[in-house]
């Protein structure tokens, strides 16, 4: 059985790509491939074009019938023609992948668990660098402390609000910009506050007012969780 794994991500998404690739033959790993892409893009496009390098190196090697393994569903489904393409920027790359696809005698393309992808994924968190996976939840869901996962430097963190009022934790690296966004951990809350109260005394600057609101410099106190700062709040 002849197998391409795939995996792509985005650091942050928009941001540097990374592809993952294995290629196994009868449970064998005969190349296994784990590279950085020139410019910026999505998570969707690195995962395309982890998809489409796979299927050319397969080409490369004479096979005729494969299986792929990918743990995108997006990507899997787009192009087994289950889910439509909606974005233009993926149309390209969904048409060159299904391109490649016909030169083969039999596809089957399968969409698996990320931990049944492991090899691939890991293969793509290498080429930036990462120990740890970035890309997926098991980093996104946990507490990995204040330090960034690649270059140990002390991280930010901030509250990103939506407009529909929830809001997530950011956690940033001085070097690496972007990591994540953040568990709800109590420490990392904590920092919020501590820092913003810091730039809060720091800060000469006056930003807007709260609306109708008569106090100055509220509204980011009020963002990073200082709500009774506000008389309005």
């Amino acid at each position: 059985m002849k197998i391409i794994q795939f995996d792509g991500g985005a650091v942050p998404n928009p941001g540097t790509r990374v592809i993952g690739i294995i290629l196994l033959d009868d449970n064998h790993v005969l190349k296994e491939i784990s590279r950085k892409l020139d410019g910026i893009g999505t998570n969707n496009e690195a995962e395309y074009s982890a998809l489409i390098e796979g299927l050319k190196q397969a080409l490369a090697l004479g096979w005729t019938e494969i299986l792929v393994h990918g743990d995108s569903k997006l990507v899997v489904n787009q192009v087994a023609g289950s889910w439509k393409v909606n974005k233009d920027n993926l149309k390209p790359l969904n048409a060159e992948a299904k391109t490649l696809l016909s030169k083969f005698k039999s596809v089957k393309i399968e969409w698996i668990l990320r931990e049944k992808n492991a090899r691939a994924d890991a293969a793509a968190s290498r080429a930036l660098g990462f120990d740890e996976d970035p890309f997926h939840d098991n980093l996104y869901e946990r507490d990995i402390g204040i330090h960034c996962p690649k270059c140990k430097k002390e991280c930010t963190f901030e509250w990103i609000v939506f407009k529909n009022g929830e809001r997530n934790i950011s956690q940033s690296c001085p070097v690496h910009g972007y990591l994540r966004s953040a568990p709800m951990v109590p420490a990392y809350i904590e920092r919020i506050k501590s820092e913003s109260l810091l730039q809060y005394m720091n800060d000469d600057k006056t930003p807007a007012k709260c609306k109708g609101c008569s106090r100055q410099r509220v509204c980011k106190l009020v963002e990073q969780g200082f709500i009774d700062i506000c008389e309005y709040k």
